[in-house]
């Protein structure tokens, strides 16, 4: 017999929010799409495979919560995940928001490096890292 982990779960705001991050998802599929499309007919750019990729990390995250943000283990699941990805974007942002300042301090834009490349490149690896990590964690259960 299984019970829900809280208050909130009987009640309609779970669903309410699960809805909201549905049409979050469907909001942002077009940048999306766009970002895939330049990358595609317009060759390889960096900062836009990296603006994609991070939108697509948003649309994963919204359309999985939309889709089983009712379960408690999900939620768990995605917790690690948000966590795993901000403290690696975090680490990511302070290296390149303070590595250029270190070893070039004459270069002015030198702390967009960390800002625009390596913050979002680290939120994206981080979080497919704790995914990873949160799946082989519950399967050994």
């Amino acid at each position: 017999m299984t019970y829900p982990d809280s208050r909130a779960e009987t009640s309609g705001r779970p669903l309410i929010l699960r809805l909201i991050s549905a049409v979050l998802a469907l909001l942002a599929a077009p940048s999306a799409c766009r970002d895939l499309y330049g990358l595609i007919r317009g060759g390889f750019d960096p900062l836009l495979a990296v603006f994609g990729s991070c939108t697509a990390l948003f649309i994963a995250l919204c359309v999985w919560f939309a889709m089983r943000g009712n379960r408690a283990a999900s939620r768990a699941r995605m917790r690690t995940v948000i966590v795993c990805g901000l403290a690696a974007g975090a680490v990511g942002l302070g290296i390149g928001f303070f590595g250029p300042l270190v070893w070039a301090p004459g270069a002015n834009q030198g702390p967009l490096l960390g800002i625009f490349i390596t913050g979002p490149i680290g939120l994206v690896i981080g979080a497919v890292l704790g995914w990873f990590y949160s799946r082989n964690r519950t399967a050994a259960r």
